[in-house]
């Protein structure tokens, strides 16, 4: 698994390092294992114990600490009357991979009463495995097709394959009043590394889509395990944040991957929704953006707003004052080019009338003298 090479600085998430308490889900120190303990359920059966560990990281400093979500939940129907489809690698016993069964499960310990579907897109290989194109434009025009009242679907693995029928079951769903979460990158399905990953991620991250990378915490630096996308619109911290995995054992997440902070990101979305059910989905997501921690990526990173803040989404109050055209600054006037000819020619025009003046002078007081003359 991989993510998108963006960071968050820890002076823009200062706001969410309070320890939070209240009914939300537990992410202060706790025996569960590591969700990549279950990683693969290749033999279809149980997968043997795994051992338990603490939390990963302090709970002043965990990713639900830093998203605010436990004081969100409290403002909120903590996702009640909104449905999430997960696109993933399935969240059923019968999944193959964890990804899938993790993100629903950070999904449902964020927003506990959001209405979860599972949509598996994964075909699980022994040396790779790949997204099916077809089967996730299948799955998304299936979406398009139902009732998309309060509806996030969540791409957690992108593609890596380009499909106009793909884009446009996404442009469909957008019109259709839904919201659509993508993942910014998947190691396994994204082959380049570079600068900018963003032409090589599908369906295409454009402005409607949230596009969601991964940023650290305490204990994590993203700067070494992500890939930059310049499509990234927020970013949530994942690791450390409690989930489930397969077969529904609870674990932590050990790792720095967008395909959950995507998962994240949609249940943040979800108790915003459910905190405004009239709102339409581009309020939703305006107040996503208008309330994250960050700034623009800055250099070679690429993290858009920055860290989600749930809890501020909620409460913040929304700016009254009328949205005035911004100034534009008037262009200079163009210079003109230089004449290293210009003061002779000055000279001469001057020369030239003064000469011209002089022999009109002479013009006309010409008969004056010659009169003078024949008169000696």
């Amino acid at each position: 698994m991989s993510v998108l090479r963006v960071g968050v600085a820890v002076a823009a998430l200062a706001s969410g390092l309070a320890v939070l308490g209240g009914t939300s889900p537990a992410y202060a120190a706790e025996e569960r294992p590591m969700c990549s303990d279950y990683s693969q359920n290749i033999g279809g059966g149980t997968p043997q114990p795994a051992d338990t560990k603490d939390a990963p990281v302090p709970s002043a400093v965990a990713p639900f600490a830093i998203m605010r979500i436990a004081e969100a939940q409290q403002v909120s129907d903590q996702g009640g009357g909104v449905k999430i489809a997960v696109v993933d690698s399935g969240i059923s016993s019968k999944a193959q991979d964890y990804h899938g069964a993790v993100a629903a499960g950070l999904i449902s310990e964020i927003a506990p009463k959001a209405q979860i579907s599972d949509h598996p897109v994964l075909k699980v290989g022994q040396e790779k495995s790949t997204v099916e194109v077809a089967k996730l434009t299948a799955a998304l025009n299936q979406l398009a097709r139902g009732n998309t009242t309060r509806l996030i679907v969540d791409i957690g693995l992108p593609a890596a394959q380009e499909s106009p029928a793909m884009d446009k079951a996404v442009d469909t769903l957008v019109k259709k009043g839904a919201i659509v979460v993508m993942a910014s990158d998947w190691s396994e399905v994204t082959s380049k590394e570079g600068p900018d990953v963003a032409a090589s991620v599908f369906p295409k991250a454009t402005d409607p889509v949230v596009t969601v990378s991964a940023s650290g915490t305490w204990a994590s630096d993203p700067d070494t395990t992500v890939l930059p996308n310049s499509n990234t619109d927020v970013t949530a911290p994942t690791y450390g944040a409690p989930s489930k995995t397969l077969f529904g054992k609870p674990c932590w997440v050990d790792t720095i991957t967008t395909s959950f902070a995507a998962a994240e990101v949609s249940g943040v979305l979800a108790l915003i929704w459910s905190a405004n059910k009239s709102w339409k989905a581009e309020q939703v997501i305006d107040r996503l953006y208008a309330t994250a921690s960050g700034q623009e990526g800055q250099g070679s990173r690429y993290w858009g707003a920055g860290a989600v803040n749930a809890y501020d989404a909620i409460v913040r109050p929304l700016d009254k004052e009328t949205t005035k055209p911004p100034e534009v600054d008037q262009a200079p006037m163009a210079r003109e080019k230089a004449d290293p000819l210009a003061a002779v020619r000055e000279n001469a025009i001057w020369w030239g009338i003064a000469g011209g003046g002089a022999l009109g002078l002479g013009l006309v007081l010409r008969p004056l003298f010659s009169r003078r003359k024949s008169s000696m």
